[in-house]
């Protein structure tokens, strides 16, 4: 269904399914009575898949070209948003050199990498295929998307409640950004493939339909019972059910992927 425009409608899907998903962890609640966070987390959001899909139009990236820059727009929210990839106390604490190993391995590369990103395209194109040829955004769309990604992230970084990392976690993250951004420069400037039309897959159906259901019923059903407090409070059941079928979604598509031998088209 077309909303406004193809462009809008893309990325207003990719949008809606990433505040499903932050619906399971924060429950109806949260969302009802803080009207004004919903409100930023569309805007995160909608900014982030607006430059994303700027970026498939004009460079056609592979799917490991997207999934590196899902991954490395995740490394700012979790270290410096969130601050989970510094907090000891969430995915089993495992740190080394001050970043939490379990933190960059499910958010990082499966949530961010798979579910927020090639799932999260895929369901958004499998209601409303792209057409390659709609208009691509400007400096000035450019420029505000970041400006916005900008002041609410340095905004959220002097929140007192999520621990800072320490010096060497940042070097850390300030090293994946240089490896992880100079490989993706890299690989980009090679010969890109042709605009192919898109093709739907039952898998990424089950993925992004099961996806979709799940946070319906987890933000919905597991609104009560024990909290667990990095930035923000999350239901602590319902963020545990959410991780474990992050690492399914992750397992799944890896598999799909391999045996597949050729891009999911999202």
């Amino acid at each position: 269904m077309k909303i406004i425009s193809n462009r809008f409608s893309i990325i207003f899907y990719s949008t809606l399914f990433n505040l499903l998903f932050e619906y399971s962890a924060r429950g109806s609640r949260e969302f009802v009575e803080r009207p004004l966070l919903v409100m930023v987390l569309f805007g995160i959001y909608f900014t982030y898949f607006a430059m994303i899909e700027d970026l498939i139009l004009r460079c056609r990236p592979k799917n490991i070209e997207l999934f590196m820059v899902a991954f490395l727009y995740g490394l700012f929210p979790t270290a410096f948003l969130t601050r989970n990839l510094f907090n000891p106390n969430i995915y089993g604490g495992i740190m080394l050199i001050g970043v939490n190993i379990g933190t960059l391995m499910i958010v990082g590369i499966l949530s961010w990498g798979v579910v927020q990103g090639m799932i999260t395209l895929y369901f958004a194109n499998r209601i409303l295929p792209r057409d390659w040829d709609h208009p691509r955004m400007g400096k000035v769309g450019w420029g505000l998307a970041i400006f916005y990604q900008l002041v609410v992230m340095i905004k959220a970084h002097f929140n007192p409640v999520a621990p800072y990392g320490a010096l060497s976690g940042y070097l850390v993250v300030g090293l994946l950004v240089v490896l992880s951004s100079t490989i993706l420069v890299a690989s980009l400037k090679t010969p890109r493939p042709q605009k192919l039309p898109f093709q739907s897959s039952r898998v990424m159906d089950f993925l992004a339909l099961s996806s979709v259901l799940i946070y319906v019923i987890l933000g919905t059903f597991f609104i009560s019972g024990p909290a667990i407090v990095t930035s923000q409070p999350l239901n602590l059941i319902a963020v545990t059910i959410e991780n474990i079928w992050v690492i399914i979604c992750g397992i799944v598509f890896f598999a799909y992927r391999w045996w597949k031998k050729s891009d999911v088209q999202i």
